[in-house]
């Protein structure tokens, strides 16, 4: 793994046979939680935590393959993953795991926002392209399936959680046309879609049915908008500040498969398919 100090980077070991990085949250500089992969992710996908100087692999939920992460405001540590033929969420508290949720369902839930112990969003591939968008939302007591109103079920690809009533969702709709990806946001009671704007420039060949980082990122930027980047346009990093886009041009033309924002601030790191890292502030 990279790691990034005032010092500049340096690279850090994970443990013997993991060789792909799926999942990185933090909670604080010696608390991290990450999940990484051998050559095939179904025979080995490890819990990673680093405690500021090293990463150990550390018991998942008994029985399950984790699929996504995410820390809440009070340390929480929430996973999604598959368990049999059912989809489960669990959180890890005091070092002791406990079920949330499971759904009889195999497709699984591969994105997870964790805003509070008491705000957190599950959503993912639905079980065929006229069936219900798998989202579901935590308010402390209990799981709700979060109706999407759309003709075709979608993919939730990422959530970003900014607060309560600010909370945006990428997904892909399975129509037999394979569509762009399409910004979605809730602000506390209803759904707004967003659609990307067209690419302005023809660049390359795009793969819309790869894997997720490939499909592109959002981060929120911390003013209430959100930043995107797309393979349709990976010439240009996009930004919707809630009513308008606008274009900005990455420092190489490639799609950042993953973006983060740096808590409380504007920063937004991100990472791109060759091996480079932006940094836009």
């Amino acid at each position: 793994m990279l790691h990034r100090t005032p010092r500049g980077w340096t690279r850090v070991a994970m443990p013997e046979g993991l060789v792909v990085v799926n999942d990185v949250r933090a909670w604080h500089a010696a608390d991290v939680w990450a999940l990484a992969a051998g050559q095939n992710a179904q025979e080995r996908t490890d819990l990673l935590h680093w405690n500021g100087h090293r990463w150990t692999a550390v018991a998942g939920p008994a029985g399950e393959l984790l699929q996504a992460i995410d820390v809440d405001r009070t340390g929480g540590l929430w996973a999604t993953g598959v368990a049999g033929d059912a989809t489960t969420v669990s959180v890890r508290r005091r070092g002791q795991w406990k079920n949330a949720l499971s759904l009889p369902q195999p497709s699984g839930l591969n994105a997870i926002a964790a805003g509070s112990a008491s705000d957190v969003w599950a959503g993912g591939y639905g079980e065929s392209q006229i069936g219900a968008t798998p989202l579901w939302h935590f308010d402390g007591s209990d799981w709700k399936r979060t109706p999407w109103e759309s003709e075709w079920a979608h993919w939730i690809l990422q959530i970003e959680y900014a607060a309560p009533d600010d909370v945006w969702f990428y997904a892909l709709e399975q129509s037999p046309l394979f569509p762009p990806p399409t910004l979605h946001h809730w602000d506390g009671s209803t759904f707004t879609t967003h659609r990307l704007p067209s690419a302005s420039d023809s660049v390359g060949e795009v793969h819309p049915m790869s894997t997720v980082g490939f499909l592109g990122s959002i981060a929120s930027d911390g003013q209430g908008g959100v930043w995107v980047s797309s393979p349709f346009d990976p010439a240009h990093l996009l930004h919707f500040d809630g009513a308008s886009w606008t274009r900005a041009t990455p420092p190489i033309g490639v799609t950042a498969y993953s973006m983060t924002r740096v808590p409380h601030t504007t920063v937004v790191w991100a990472g791109t398919q060759i091996g480079t890292v932006w940094r836009h502030s």
